[in-house]
């Protein structure tokens, strides 16, 4: 599978906790072997709320939903990261996300971060970074929402 269509919906993606490490086209290329292709099929989860697993998504085509204890909080499509927060922490995952088209995710776990942290590490520097900040927006906003509620 081509990393191309990820690197697309990346880069179109304009939301407040969109990844933000713009990756060169090369180092997208040098990141692809460390990253696995995840078929998403609608109602088959990607995520389950209490697992122990340390693995981030990025959803390239199709759509998710993401669910706390059966309630919908979001729905992420292309360019969406989903997991942020297991991988890393390594706590159990806190929600559950269950695609709701059918699509194609991108996934990266704790192992292979390491192993492209030896091999490449200004790259696993630079996707740290972005994935650090959609983590903090999203942390942010649900202390905000939870505020004003």
């Amino acid at each position: 599978m081509n990393v191309d269509q990820l690197v697309d919906a990346v880069n179109r993606l304009e939301r407040r906790d969109a990844l933000q490490c713009k990756l060169a086209a090369e180092e997208w290329k040098a990141l692809a072997p460390y990253l696995s292709v995840r078929f998403l099929r609608v109602g088959e989860a990607i995520v389950h709320e209490g697992e122990d697993d340390r693995e981030v998504f990025i959803v390239a085509e199709g759509e998710v939903d993401v669910s706390v204890q059966g309630h919908v909080i979001a729905s992420l499509g292309p360019g969406n990261v989903v997991g942020e927060c297991a991988f890393f922490s390594g706590l159990p995952r806190s929600a559950t996300v269950t695609p709701v088209q059918p699509g194609v995710a991108w996934a990266l776990n704790w192992q292979r971060f390491d192993l492209l942290a030896h091999k490449h590490p200004r790259l696993a520097v630079h996707l740290l970074k972005g994935l650090a900040t959609v983590m903090a927006v999203r942390m942010r906003e649900a202390v905000l929402v939870e505020q004003f509620a």
